[in-house]
This record gives C-alpha cells, structure tokens and sequence, in this order.
C-alpha cells in the first residue's frame, strides 16, 4: 500500500503543512489526509487519526507529535526528525522574521483584519477535523458513551488532562472485557471494529 518517500520530499511535505498550519494541532488532519493519505498513500486516515488521538496524550505540541508519528511510519526514525523539522520549521522562521518588527505591524487594520479573517479559516479547518475524528471515533455505543461523558465533562470544566488520561483508561477496560486480535500492519481497513 505504501510508497517510497525520500527524506527531503518528506520534508518538504511537512514544510508545506507548516506554511498554512493557522491553529496548531487541530486544523493539522486535512493537509494530512490530502498529502500523506490522497496522495502519497503513505498511512490510512485510521492510522492518522489514531497517531492524533495518541500526540493529544503526550507532552508537546500536538502537530508536533503527530508529525512524528506520521514521519516514522513513513521513514523510521530519521523520518520523524524530517517531519518535525519540516513542520516547524515555518514558525521559527516566521518568529526570527516577523519578532523585531511584531508590535509595529500589528496595530495596523489591515493586519488586524487578515488575522480576524484568518480565524474563520481555522474554525472551518477545526469543524473538519471534528468530522474527520468523529468517522473513525464514535462508532458504537461504547465509544458514543465515552463522547458523552467527555462532552458533559468539558462543560463541567474538568480538566482536560482528567478527560483524557479517563478516556484512555476506559479504553483499557474496554480491551480487558472486549479484547480484540491484533491488526496486521498491512492492513488497508478505513473503518473502525465494533467491539
């Protein structure tokens, strides 16, 4: 299923994302889906949004982690350090370029306007990664249950660290009752396994 990726294609790919990746974490998953799954077929959009559920349990930022994962599937280890490199690359750029001159620039309407206007782009850019996740997450009564729960949660302020670290041990206690055989890594299926 997979192609043959060379470091710098990978990343360039990376790089690319990085450029237009207004938002952090979360508006991360289209670019991914349209380079590394559409085009490259490098991972399933399971696999990605499981390496996304993963980097929101880990230290650091979430495009970040993701861009590791998706880099070592692609390449190993030094595969990883490409991705990250090449994601962030554009910030750190941007932050040598743009600091100096930063509180000058931003008192001008027409910046303030392209960052309001820029907003909306990433809200679109978050409501599909919501559906993106939604396909792949909640696809049973369990993982309905657990939705609810962590939606009722969030309202309730609880933190987020709670939320998840409980998400992730229910989804042990789901393995422990409900166990599943294991996934070859070949495996082209898109859609999740009811348990």
């Amino acid at each position: 299923m997979t192609k043959k990726i060379t470091f710098l294609k990978l990343f360039w790919i990376f790089f690319k994302i990085g450029l237009v990746l207004f938002g952090g974490g979360y508006a991360i998953l289209p670019f991914l889906k349209a380079e590394m799954v559409d085009k490259e077929k490098i991972c399933t959009m399971e696999e990605i949004t499981d390496f996304y559920a993963l980097s929101q349990c880990l230290p650091g930022l979430v495009a970040g982690n993701i861009s590791m994962f998706t880099g070592y599937k692609a390449k190993g280890v030094f595969g990883a350090l490409s991705a990250l490199a090449g994601v962030c690359m554009p910030a750190y750029l941007s932050i040598v370029i743009i600091f100096s001159f930063l509180s000058i620039i931003t008192g001008y309407p027409i910046i303030q306007n392209i960052f309001e206007v820029l907003d909306i782009a990433v809200c679109v850019l978050i409501f599909l990664t919501i559906l993106e996740l939604w396909v792949f997450s909640v696809f049973d009564k369990f993982t309905t249950f657990i939705f609810i729960l962590a939606l009722i949660a969030s309202i309730l302020k609880i933190s987020p660290f709670i939320v998840v670290i409980s998400a992730g041990m229910l989804g042990i206690i789901r393995h422990i009752l409900f166990p599943k055989e294991k996934i070859p890594s070949n495996s082209n299926a898109q859609g999740g396994n009811n348990a």
